[in-house]
């Protein structure tokens, strides 16, 4: 049940995209660091592009910080849907 309500949110691309913004930023909070690298699946490549724009302003307005993200599109697209966040000083 969850799984096919996780799916059917991709295909809601305004949900979606909120979605995205909301899970990046909790990521962002938690990691604190000044640049950090978004994966995505490559098939989101475009939405996580429109999240991230939303992002770097409410991180700003939550943590009074900013953020410079890159956006990787290398996720599997056998994943539902998701991204990974790491900052820039991890290898």
């Amino acid at each position: 049940m969850a799984r096919a309500q996780i799916a059917h949110l991709a295909d809601e691309e305004a949900r979606y995209v909120q979605f995205l913004e909301g899970v990046i930023v909790q990521g962002l909070l938690q990691l604190l660091e000044p640049s950090a690298t978004v994966y995505a699946r490559a098939k989101d490549a475009a939405i996580a592009a429109r999240a991230l724009d939303g992002v770097k302003n409410t991180y700003y307005d939550i943590s009074g910080r900013q953020v410079e993200l890159e956006l990787d599109a290398s996720l599997g697209d056998e994943l539902y849907v998701g991204t990974s966040i790491v900052d820039s000083g991890s290898s």
